[in-house]
């Protein structure tokens, strides 16, 4: 059965699409016989255009597979919808702006926040790994990644924000957790665009910790496992390319860093 990653935040602007997709990629590198799925359960579906697909060749997306859960709609399943990449063994459920509108059926369901995870069912014994790259948002796009993973990745960005939607995140699972009975088995954060302080060349003396080392230490201090990502140019060019900076630029720092994660992830 598929291990099943959430990569989700209160807060935007913090990588999650860019951390999931690359993430995807190494995941692929440490065993090239894994098969790995993204799930891109954003309405803004940047995982799509991410991983080089362009929504508007799709015949289908995961707006259709959500119509699918209702008898007065003509949806598919999850199985006509889900496109090769060009990386090997790296698979899409692609999204499309459409999926917004679909949260209002989702509301009018008996099981509101199990939908996702029915979804993912038929297909969980055919992959080693699904990453669902989720909105930020408090409502049922994110309700439903939470129930259907087993595991959430949290990237941060180095801004007091960030700590604040992280505390909030934790009472979030929680009411997830009383409400569903379910519960992530692991937590993880990932420290994006990590900038370190700079050293004197004069003095050789370190100047006063960066915004970033002081993140660090206060995402330390929750007892999170902790990895950092620091800003690259190349994960630019890379999704300027549509691809996984795993396989971009496969000898660059920033990669090992990512698979840092990945091998931590698996």
């Amino acid at each position: 059965m598929a291990k099943t990653i959430a990569f989700a935040n209160l807060k935007g602007g913090t990588g999650k699409t860019t951390i999931c997709i690359n993430i995807a990629g190494c995941l692929t590198l440490i065993n090239p016989k894994s098969r790995v799925l993204v799930v891109d359960f954003d309405p803004q579906a940047n995982a799509t255009s991410g991983l080089g697909i362009d929504e508007k060749s799709l015949e289908n997306s995961i707006y259709d597979v959500v119509l699918n859960q209702f008898q007065e709609y003509q949806g598919v399943p999850i199985t006509q919808t889900i496109v090769e990449t060009q990386i090997e063994n790296l698979h899409l459920v692609p999204s499309e702006l459409n999926l917004a509108v679909a949260s209002i059926l989702m509301h009018q369901c008996k099981d509101q926040v199990g939908i996702l995870n029915r979804i993912l069912a038929p297909i969980k014994s055919y992959y080693d790994y699904i990453l669902i790259d989720v909105p930020s948002d408090t409502g049922l796009f994110m309700l439903n990644s939470l129930r259907a993973a087993d595991e959430a990745v949290i990237p941060i960005d180095s801004s007091i924000f960030s700590l604040e939607a992280l505390e909030k995140f934790q009472i979030y699972c929680q009411d997830i957790q009383n409400m569903t009975r379910y519960k992530i088995s692991r937590f993880m954060v990932v420290l994006n665009r990590y900038t370190k302080s700079k050293t004197s060349s004069q003095s050789k003396k370190k100047s006063k910790n960066s915004i970033s080392e002081e993140i660090e230490e206060a995402v330390k201090r929750m007892s999170y496992p902790l990895f950092k990502i620091p800003e690259s140019l190349l994960v630019y060019r890379s999704q300027q390319e549509g691809m996984p900076i795993s396989h971009f630029s496969p000898t660059s720092q920033i990669v090992k860093n990512y698979m840092e994660i990945a091998n931590y992830l698996s």
